[in-house]
């Protein structure tokens, strides 16, 4: 599958912004199987700088400075991306006993398990947590099962629900609430697997959306989206999605790993203003070639 992404937002403001500085991580890589075939971030107004780097993930960023004044700030990505290689199953790492992957085992041969297996600023490990795992994880389980499992009992008993939600709502809440948006599955998923001891990151990207039977697939309605990748050995994660129950094959698209949201929002900056409110639209787009 090869895809052309393009992800666009736009502010509005109500008084004139002297300066804007503005970290995009909206820049697919060859990571998780996954191929890049080109990649550009644009803004208008004209950014005067820019630069691309490697965030502490290794994740590609683009920092943008536009100095020029302006009311209106639009930030677009772009990208094609070759997804055919991206892994739809475990492989053979995954069918040991998970105890074999907990990360103080995993940093043997990858020192980034162990990161990825401790408390982070969204994320904390728990007795709730664990126990929430503990049913898809008995004795003898293959890595590959328990994972599969506790992704659709979180599928099963979570609700999807825009409005329950805000980016800073506490992992103890959503457990309570048992509703959220992807963000809050992956959370719990992952806080769920570093309970157990086990490594896992919060990947920020983009699914294909498919429209109903029957209608036509409008351009714009995509969305940004995030799951979880499971650590298995030698650099090596696993996608797999809660939200949809489901690997994240070749109809994903991986944009940033990092411990959690707060590691790889797809925007964030900082604005010279005395503008008192601002609007914000966003529009994804994931089109297959």
């Amino acid at each position: 599958m090869i895809y052309e992404v393009s992800h666009a937002t736009r502010y509005d403001y109500d008084a004139p912004v002297e300066a804007s500085f503005a970290e995009v991580r909206q820049l697919p890589d060859d990571v998780d199987g996954q191929i890049c075939i080109r990649r550009d971030v644009t803004t208008d107004p004209r950014a005067e700088y820019r630069h691309e780097h490697r965030d502490y993930f290794g994740n590609l960023a683009a920092t943008v400075m536009i100095c020029e004044p302006h009311t209106r700030l639009v930030v677009t990505s772009s990208s094609l991306i070759d997804t055919s290689a991206r892994p739809s199953v475990f492989g053979p790492e995954g069918q040991q006993p998970w105890t074999a992957y907990t990360a103080e085992r995993s940093a043997r041969d990858d020192l980034a398990a162990i990161e990825f297996s401790l408390d982070s600023k969204l994320v904390a490990r728990s007795t709730q947590l664990a126990d929430h795992a503990r049913p898809s994880f008995a004795d003898g389980v293959s890595l590959a099962d328990g994972v599969v499992s506790l992704c659709a009992r979180i599928h099963a008993d979570f609700q999807f629900d825009p409005d329950a939600t805000r980016v800073d709502t506490p992992l103890a809440d959503v457990m309570r609430m048992r509703r959220g948006v992807c963000q809050d599955f992956a959370h719990v998923m992952i806080g769920s697997l570093r309970s157990l001891g086990l490594a896992a990151c919060y990947v920020s990207g983009y699914l294909e959306t498919e429209p109903p039977p029957g209608q036509p697939r409008l351009n714009g309605v995509d969305r940004t989206h995030a799951w979880v990748g499971v650590h298995v050995g030698n650099d090596r994660w696993i996608g797999i999605d809660p939200t949809n129950d489901q690997l994240a094959g070749p109809r994903y698209v991986t944009a940033a790993r990092g411990r959690d949201y707060s590691d790889v929002p797809p925007l964030k900056g900082v604005i010279f203003t005395d503008a008192k409110q601002s609007q914000l639209s966003v529009s994804v787009d994931v089109a297959a070639q």
